[in-house]
């Protein structure tokens, strides 16, 4: 017998192995923020009137 705990990933939230991914949460922010700023700046060039 032992004390170690079973990485069993029944046991495991599915959000929590999400969050231990962290290369992945990295590349999420990096898609997330690029997409908003893009957006961003699209919309402020869309808004501008035309004479």
């Amino acid at each position: 017998m032992s004390n170690e705990p079973t990485h069993d990933s029944g046991d495991v939230p599915a959000m929590q192995r999400l969050y231990n991914r962290i290369w992945l949460l990295a590349a999420a922010a990096v898609v997330f923020f690029l997409v908003a700023y893009v957006g961003w700046g699209l919309l402020d060039l869309l808004s501008v009137p035309v004479r």
